[in-house]
């Protein structure tokens, strides 16, 4: 099920994501800095 997304003003959910590393990476965790979040899409 999806999230709605949230208006604009709202915070943004909190979500986790694996880094270029595998690694995750949490979106709470950045806190107070600026966060640009890039969405591609890898076609094989």
């Amino acid at each position: 099920m999806l999230t709605p997304a949230p208006a604009v003003g709202e915070m943004a959910p909190d979500v986790t994501f694996l880094d270029a590393s595998g690694r995750p990476w949490r979106l709470s965790d950045q806190r107070g800095s600026v966060v640009v979040l890039v969405f591609h899409r890898h076609i094989h």
